[in-house]
């Protein structure tokens, strides 16, 4: 704008004075009439405009300082030389716009997952606390109980507020219809403590705490959905699972925590889990709460967690049967919790897509060179003329930043169509992804791009023509100048570590497409193919546990019937799904102390599971009719349970003790009947972790999933499952309908999201590493067609020239593998973590990278030396 101003300012004088002259010379002519000379006319028409004088000097006065007059003259010749010369314009602007806008993209995903504040007030004093057992490898964060995170809201004295938090689910029964909606339970400081209030009715206040008072709060979409946005649902009854809940109120638009996939559609008070013979928040073991707390303005992370480690070394003595003594607390800041796991990943592709901007600019850089040396001659001019080293530095510094600039801004609008696709491209476990924009932070990160690689891919080009002598140029003139040795060397060192950068990349990528491959042939412990999964919400307040039993069997009985089901059942959870619980048992004739108690996956299952889920026996037998509701008590055990609490014994026929923790069951005696083979649980990568099955005739806590094998495709026969569903209770919602594929598919998401990302840079890295080497050679066969012309006249072949240009294409070509190599050893190190069973120098990935960049350099070297070997060597003499 100033610059602008100062150029307005200088017009306006220069117009208000050419008009003021035009005055000038008609007054004169009318004086001559009356018989006045012309210099008296002058003098005359002069005093009637005694102004003009003064605004001739004004429009002479430099309208800036000299330095920004050439910075804006160079500027103006910058633009008009990229006018003058479209395909190069063009060229150049479109492959910054690639690297540049690749960049920018994924720094607006960086921003948007990792840099971008949580969107709560003061919002990096919100910490997320939990608890640690230092006698376990690593730093492995453990939930909270209710009894637990009680004592540490009261006891605590750095924390302004704290509040718990547990993902859960919510069937909301309206006259129409029931729907299954995503919840969270929550304590009542949970809205204070974000340092949010909602728009219409109240807060959750600590009576919310009490049994009976159940209260929950509406997110604005469900509010403007199933309340058609009435104030007036605040302090209105909603049926939540069978029981009537009082709406608190409705929160903003665009609140949301849990941040993540899926949103909570409300949020409940914790007065249900403190009801009830054994309320779960009476239960110091039962570990399942997310805490959140925001610190107090002098307080720091560290006090934080000193203050609440000294509180559970506390309770550790306190209560002794838990056994904690080796807990203690856990403190991070909520968005470095959130994030942990996706910062590798968004470390790795921002590094590979810097690494295809350092390629971009390599290869722009190599064409200012070529048509740096293709000026030699304007520039002589110019150190004749006078213009000395640094004018003619700055002149060629200020077109290559308006280049970078011109790119910089195409790769923006390539930026945005990126940023809006990426949220339907990436995994759904990043978090915050929907929240990439290009917005103010990411607008200052392209100029900042633009104009440092301006600055330093031009400065070789710049330096390289500023020590070009004006006798050289000015003698050679008209011709088609050589570039100095100088040249050739910088030219030749871009395209190496073009090279070199492509083989980085495609080794990386080689290595992540890999490890993906050898995680998606690990065998999951069960046959995912045609096989569904569905889950069914039968209320637990309606249905006596007899009766929920009953009701799966008579639905697992109709759906069997169908046409194209080859088996039916049901179980949970299934793998894969995000559904886990960890239950402690005891193994009889191995007594322990209270509170040591060994604790391993539970699963539940109903008769047919194992043969659905096609989980192979390996002893004893699999759950039937008479492991039913009145039937003996009795287990089943995985592979891995057996290895790790029976080694080298029969397990079947042993008994033992499982804690349910709650108060139908009172850890009844129960009998190993059967062995099956272990499964992945949650990822396909871990390890198989011991696990143990109870009849779910004996343990209806929760609802299970339907398992379906179907004859063809398994997504065919899920809306037939709704229906009959439906037509046995039209009150029992559908949810959660996917295939064993689909989970496996998702669990592996971020590794393919990853692999296939770097693929495309490695993809983009190789093809400019060809163009680059393609472009190098030709530009030399250009400068020494004289050379080669005369090479021919003197009795060299064809094949002599081919072998010239294609030699000289191999040995850059090699000597890039070689560093990309190089490089490649020590770089790969920092991906080790994300590898499946593959080394961070896998051999055969480094053969096949160096096998592959000798391809493409042989082939960018062909039609150069190609083009060479057919110049007309009388021809190329004459000219």
């Amino acid at each position: 704008m100033w610059l602008k101003h100062l150029w307005m300012r200088r017009r306006i004088y220069s117009d208000l004075t050419e008009e003021i002259r035009q005055h000038l010379d008609e007054k004169a002519e009318a004086l001559m009439a009356d018989g006045m000379s012309r210099e008296e006319a002058d003098r005359a028409a002069r005093r009637q405009f005694g102004n003009v004088t003064r605004l001739e000097e004004r429009s002479r006065e430099p309208w800036m300082c000299p330095f920004l007059e050439g910075l804006w003259a160079d500027f103006i010749y910058a633009i008009r030389q990229l006018r003058k010369n479209p395909g190069y314009a063009f060229t150049a602007i479109l492959t910054l716009a690639l690297g540049i806008g690749t960049t920018t993209a994924v720094f607006s995903l960086v921003n948007a997952v990792l840099l971008r504040p949580l969107p709560f007030p003061e919002s990096e004093r919100l910490m997320w606390l939990s608890q640690q057992d230092h006698s376990l490898p690593g730093v492995a964060a453990e939930a909270l109980s209710y009894p637990d995170y009680f004592d540490w809201r009261a006891q605590n004295h750095t924390l302004s507020g704290m509040a718990s938090y547990v993902s859960s689910g919510a069937i909301l029964r309206t006259r129409e219809e029931s729907r299954r909606l995503d919840a969270a339970t929550v304590s009542s400081s949970f809205f204070d403590v974000l340092g949010a209030s909602p728009i219409v009715g109240r807060n959750f206040r600590p009576d919310d705490e009490k049994p009976g008072n159940r209260a929950a709060m509406l997110s604005y979409a469900l509010w403007q959905s199933e309340f058609g946005s009435s104030r007036e649902v605040a302090g209105s009854s909603i049926n939540l699972d069978g029981t009537n809940y009082t709406v608190a109120g409705v929160m903003p638009r665009g609140f949301q925590f849990p941040l993540g996939h899926p949103a909570p559609a409300l949020w409940k008070s914790l007065a249900e889990d403190a009801e009830g013979k054994d309320p779960k928040t009476g239960q110091r073991g039962f570990d399942v709460l997310h805490v959140i707390g925001r610190l107090k303005p002098e307080a720091t992370q560290e006090q934080a967690k000193a203050d609440l480690s000294v509180i559970a070394a506390n309770l550790a003595r306190q209560y002794p049967d838990d056994n904690k003594q080796y807990y203690s607390a856990l403190v991070k800041p909520q968005l470095e919790s959130m994030t942990g796991s996706v910062r590798p990943a968004m470390r790795l592709l921002f590094g590979a897509v810097t690494m295809v901007l350092l390629l971009v600019c390599a290869n722009v850089a190599g064409l200012l060179l070529a048509r740096g040396s293709s000026r030699s001659g304007e520039f002589a001019v110019r150190a004749a003329i006078g213009a000395g080293r640094a004018v003619i530095i700055r002149q060629v510094l200020v077109e290559s930043v308006t280049l970078f600039l011109c790119g910089g801004a195409a790769g923006l609008a390539l930026a945005a169509g990126l940023v809006h696709a990426a949220p339907k491209l990436m995994p759904v476990e990043i978090p915050r992804v929907e929240m990439a924009a290009v917005d103010a932070r990411v607008l200052l990160f392209v100029l900042i791009v633009s104009l440092v690689t301006g600055l330093v891919f031009g400065a070789f080009p710049a330096w390289r023509v500023s020590r070009s002598a004006p006798q050289g140029g000015l003698r050679e003139g008209s011709r088609a100048v050589s570039g100095t040795h100088g040249q050739h060397r910088l030219h030749t060192g871009l395209v190496i570590a073009q090279t070199a950068i492509g083989v980085v990349l495609l080794i990386g990528s080689g290595l992540l497409m890999r490890s993906f491959l050898q995680m998606m042939n690990v065998d999951p412990g069960f046959d995912p193919t045609h096989l569904s999964t569905t889950r069914v919400a039968a209320s637990f307040d309606s249905l006596t546990h007899d009766q929920h039993f009953l009701f799966f069997e008579r639905l697992l009985s109709r759906i069997s019937a169908l046409p194209g089901v080859q088996s039916a059942s049901a179980g949970w959870p299934v793998p894969m799904s995000n559904s886990s619980a960890t239950i402690s048992f005891n193994i009889l004739g191995r007594p322990v102390a209270k509170g040591d108690e060994p604790s391993e996956a539970l699963g539940l299952a109903m008769p047919g599971y194992f043969e659905t889920m096609r989980i192979p026996l390996m002893a004893g037998r699999t759950f039937g009719e008479r492991d039913g509701v009145a039937g003996r008590p009795t287990i089943v055990i995985d592979q891995a349970f057996a290895a790790k609490y029976f080694p080298n014994q029969n397990p079947v026929g042993q008994h033992m003790q499982v804690r349910l923790g709650d108060d139908v069951f009172e850890s009844p005696v129960r009998e190993i009947v059967g062995v099956v083979g272990s499964i992945k649980r949650k990822e396909l990568t871990a390890e198989a972790d011991p696990q143990f099955y109870l009849p779910y005739a004996q343990a209806v806590i929760t609802n299970p999933f339907l398992v379906v094998r179907a004859n063809g495709d398994p997504a065919a026969i899920q809306h037939a499952i709704g229906t009959v569903v439906h037509e046995l209770d039209k009150s029992v919602p559908v949810y959660e309908a996917s295939t064993a594929e689909q989970y496996i598919s998702n669990s592996a998401a971020q590794p393919r999201f990853q692999a296939l990302l770097l693929a495309c840079f490695a993809a983009i890295g190789l093809i400019l590493s060809a163009i680059g080497l393609y472009g190098l050679l030709s530009y030399v066969v250009v400068q020494r067609r004289s050379e080669i012309g005369l090479r021919m006249a003197l009795g060299a072949q064809r094949s002599d020239v081919l072998r010239m240009i294609v030699r000289r294409g191999l040995f850059l070509t090699l000597v890039g593998i070689a560093a990309g190599l190089a490089a490649s050893i020590v770089i790969t190190r920092f991906i080790s973590e994300m590898l499946f069973h593959i080394q961070p120098t896998d051999p055969l990935t480094f053969a096949l990278t160096a096998a592959l960049l000798l391809i493409a350099g042989l082939a960018a070297s062909g039609l150069p030396a190609y083009r060479a070997a057919c110049l007309d060597p009388i021809r190329t003499l004459r000219q």
